[in-house]
């Protein structure tokens, strides 16, 4: 561990996320970029134990940090955390990187088309920049310069965040830069550079970006990606291919109920949005000490549910119809690209999962048509598994993990807004239903792009939410 430390002192500071303040860093939001970067990096290595007591010394900070950072961290996937056995750095395999490469392009293609359409001189600037310092670091590695690998994947990084950072989407951009952190974490396992192909692709991705050749540039980028999947897998340092091993079940701590309840709370309206969240009181409300719940509040704000403000405390996340906007067109990618994977490999046990939820949310539905005011939450409850049934296939652990945080949001401006269309919205289940028994992929991504539309257009029409 002090080994890392000494190593990350000789490098150059790589913010992988920078701080969107000027004022200096706490102590936890400091550890967090560090153990973060360092994941990313490969100081600390795929599946290492992470040793509280041993990381205290390295980070400077207490094991009640620690533990805030690492339940974070964990939200986002890059630790894994065991109950009460601790935490450990998530490992890495040729399938997940597969998966997390399909899903990077995926989101980059859908923001490139976005940001050239919306892109003007400054993002050309900002575009032409990224290029340069990039290129610059490209021509060190070719001359065989290898001592900055860190400077030139940030730079790589920089110059990707630039070409689609007009998209217009916020949502979109940060789910994108945590997708994109986990691909640059299997490309320093095997620290990547494809030397001549790779510089000229990023060559022709800047002259796609001043012509505005949307079209061409996501074809580039298809390639840019498979061609550094294959690299990267062909060097043999991931590992190969088993079975996840999920860690056994461990009684549920009271923090883990804890968190499950603010959750719940927040995604259904009980904690309002912008409401100041309190630690006394909500240590009373909970059952729990001040630490664990400080550990809570920072993992809901990696998941955008809660607002860490510094010094100043906790809030309940805002809503505006804006960001309602970004979180449904979100979806919709997410979710109709994974229909058509889940379509495809579906099988007669995922048919059962998605007929039985049918069925439940169908239920719901029913009580709902018929004003029954306790039916409201088991609704949206069901409304969700039904979803998560109908792309269970798609094979994706990732993409499913990102589509449930996405569509978690989403649920919560429903609750806000109370947005129950009645028979339309049972029409468009049972039509997806129908599909999915048929295995009709097209006309089904169509009905849920219908339906998702027709949710915002609702919501937004009980003027709740502005």
């Amino acid at each position: 561990m002090a080994e890392a430390a000494q190593k990350r002192q000789k490098t150059k500071a790589v913010d992988i996320e920078s701080s969107s303040t000027e004022l200096p860093l706490t102590i936890a939001q400091k550890g967090f970029q560090q153990i973060r970067g360092d994941i990313i990096f490969g100081r600390l290595k795929p599946g290492q134990r992470l040793k509280l007591d041993q990381m205290t010394g390295t980070y400077g900070a207490s094991v009640s940090t620690l533990r805030e950072i690492l339940s974070r961290l964990s939200s986002e996937g890059f630790v894994i955390a065991e109950g009460q056995k601790g935490f450990e750095v998530a490992p890495v395999s040729p399938a997940g990187f597969r998966e997390v490469a399909s899903l990077r392009r995926l989101l980059e293609s859908f923001a490139l088309e976005a940001s050239f359409a919306a892109a003007d001189l400054e993002w050309e600037g900002a575009v032409v920049s990224a290029h340069h310092k990039l290129a610059q670091m490209e021509r060190r590695m070719l001359a065989g310069d290898r001592d900055d690998t860190e400077l030139w994947k940030r730079y790589d990084r920089e110059f990707h965040q630039a070409l689609i950072s007009a998209c217009g989407s916020q949502a979109l951009l940060e789910t994108y830069g945590t997708i994109y952190d986990h691909y640059l974490r299997y490309q320093m396992v095997a620290v990547v550079f494809r030397g001549a192909d790779a510089a000229s692709e990023h060559q022709a991705l800047l002259e796609c970006a001043l012509a505005r050749d949307a079209n061409k540039a996501i074809a580039i980028i298809a390639a840019h990606i498979q061609h550094c999947v294959d690299h990267t897998v062909g060097q043999g340092l991931l590992g190969e291919d088993r079975p996840l091993a999920l860690p056994p079940l461990d009684p549920e701590t009271v923090g883990d109920s804890a968190y499950r309840r603010i959750r719940s709370d927040i995604l259904f309206g009980r904690l309002a949005p912008g409401q100041k969240l309190k630690l006394e009181r909500m240590k009373a409300d909970y059952g729990i000490g001040v630490s664990t719940l400080r550990e809570i509040l920072n993992r809901l704000a990696s998941e955008q549910l809660v607002s860490a403000e510094g010094q100043k405390g906790f809030e309940v996340f805002p809503v505006s119809a804006a960001n309602l906007k970004e979180i449904a067109a979100l979806r919709q990618l997410l979710e109709c690209y994974a229909l058509e994977l889940s379509f495809a490999i579906g099988d007669i046990e995922w048919e059962g999962r998605v007929v039985a939820a049918h069925h439940k949310l169908a239920r719901m539905e029913a009580k709902m048509a018929a004003g029954d005011p306790t039916a409201v939450e088991p609704w949206k409850r069901y409304d969700w598994q039904f979803h998560q049934a109908l792309i269970s296939a798609c094979g994706s652990r990732i993409l499913i993990e990102t589509h449930a945080a996405i569509f978690d949001k989403y649920l919560r401006y429903q609750v806000i807004a109370l947005s129950y269309r009645g028979g339309i919205a049972d029409k468009e289940h049972k039509a997806l239903l129908d599909c999915a028994l048929d295995r009709d992929a097209t006309t089904a991504t169509k009905v849920l792009k219908a339906h998702v539309a027709g949710g915002v257009t609702h919501a937004l029409a009980q003027k709740k939410i502005r």
